[in-house]
């Protein structure tokens, strides 16, 4: 909500004001619930969770140069300073949302909901991409805030005059998607993939897809769902969507000319983002060189199969790391596996692989099948962590494994945090001499 003015953001939320004189008619510049990144002007909300409570940092953050804090009513306030009190500060910030979303559709601005088990954040970040390319402005889901707080953030960082929000939503507990979906009315969802996430948790891929579905029924009518054609069938037992929309099924025969041969992201499974990225785009009027020509120039999402140089430049040896360690579940690996198998290498292909998290008891054959695959898909694989059926390694034997000419796929769960592994690469490979090449240079 750019533009309004603190009473109106009481009003909205719900809040009772306390402040100056006039502290009504200043303005929120932007809202926030990390107090280490909210802008001076900004409104900040005080939520509380088990090990830490917004609150504690409250009334540093107005003295700091916030133009108010959200916080409980019963909180004690400090006698200076702006304050929106509210019966909880959480549900608060849906309240405002909603009222950004009421702004933002009188405004003529659409929204772009994107789900799915894997690919959201590629695909996501691929169509505000290519939307804003083709002379679109719009906003999109900072980094992965696809959750009951960052979906509400995403919108109350919207412009007034964005022709579109890309709103990434997820899940990772059955029930999650409604409310989200509910709070973002989308004209257009796109649901990227169905496969095995969370299945701790959701216990089945029927679970999954019921679970994904439930964004559906909240598209506007009139509006389109585009996913995949695999994801379309699974989908098709909970399909529940309002009068007039339309499912799209997105398929390389249809939309595959789209995307350019030189698209730069790697993995077939980005090229399949793509060509969601490039239905959207279409959807928007964009024509199809415009389409291709943005896609052409997109760059990886941190940690989604984005190439690294590790070690030196190439004449200094220096490995290729592929760093897709953000998440995994076993279609993920899957796919990174396809990509490495297949790509051209100077030198070794090697694995490196850390625990898939949330499988609950499918964890054990997950596992079992993703070394197994893994094996049949490179020169050398390295198992961080103890889900294996044999032991891990540790990240310092794993370094002092690699010789100069790997490419290195790194894969793993977020909480695995993979990413310590990359200074030990530099480290260590930078001080061995190159080796010959093991196969042919691309």
């Amino acid at each position: 909500m750019q533009g309004c003015t603190l009473g109106e953001v009481a009003e909205a939320a719900g809040a009772t004001l306390h402040g100056p004189a006039g502290a009504a008619n200043r303005p929120a510049a932007a809202f926030g619930i990390d107090s280490r990144t909210l802008p001076a002007g900004g409104v900040f909300f005080a939520l509380g969770s088990a090990d830490r409570d917004g609150h504690g940092f409250a009334e540093a953050t107005v003295r700091g140069g916030a133009a108010a804090a959200v916080v409980r009513d019963r909180w004690e306030r400090p006698a200076a300073g702006t304050y929106l009190a509210v019966d909880d500060p959480a549900a608060a910030l849906h309240r405002l949302a909603a009222r950004q979303r009421e702004r933002l559709r009188a405004g003529g601005c659409r929204v772009v909901a994107v789900g799915g088990s894997n690919g959201k954040t590629s695909t996501r970040r691929l169509i505000h991409h290519t939307l804003a390319a083709g002379g679109l402005a719009g906003t999109q889901s900072p980094a992965s805030f696809n959750n009951h707080l960052g979906v509400p953030l995403t919108l109350l960082a919207a412009r007034p005059d964005d022709a579109f929000v890309a709103a990434e939503i997820g899940t990772n507990h059955p029930g999650e998607i409604a409310p989200l979906a509910d709070l973002l009315r989308p004209e257009v969802a796109v649901i990227a993939s169905i496969g095995a996430e969370h299945l701790g948790h959701f216990g089945s891929l029927g679970a999954v897809a019921e679970e994904e579905a439930a964004l559906l029924p909240a598209v506007r009518p009139g509006g389109v769902v585009f996913c995949p054609p695999e994801a379309a069938a699974a989908l098709q037992p909970f399909y529940d969507v309002a009068e007039g929309v339309a499912l799209v099924p997105v398929t390389e025969a249809r939309h595959g000319a789209l995307v350019p041969a030189g698209f730069p992201l790697l993995g077939q499974h980005q090229r399949a983002n793509a060509r969601l990225a490039a239905a959207v785009g279409r959807w928007f009027g964009l024509d199809a060189d415009a389409v291709a020509a943005a896609l052409s120039t997109a760059t990886p999402a941190p940690g989604r199969m984005e190439p690294l140089r590790l070690g030196g430049g190439a004449e200094a040896g220096g490995v290729t790391v592929v760093h897709d360690a953000y998440n995994a579940n076993p279609d993920s690996v899957a796919a990174a596996l396809r990509h490495l198998a297949a790509a051209p290498a100077p030198g070794r292909r090697v694995v490196v692989l850390g625990p898939m998290l949330e499988l609950g008891r499918f964890a054990g054959d997950a596992h079992r099948d993703a070394a197994a695959l893994a094996e049949a898909s490179a020169d050398l694989v390295l198992l961080v962590g103890d889900a294996w059926p044999t032991p891990g390694t540790d990240l310092d034997a794993v370094a002092a494994a690699l010789e100069p000419g790997d490419t290195v796929l790194v894969k793993a769960s977020r909480g695995s945090a993979l990413e310590r592994l990359f200074p030990l690469i530099e480290r260590g490979v930078a001080s061995r001499p190159p080796v010959r090449p093991r196969g042919p240079v691309p």
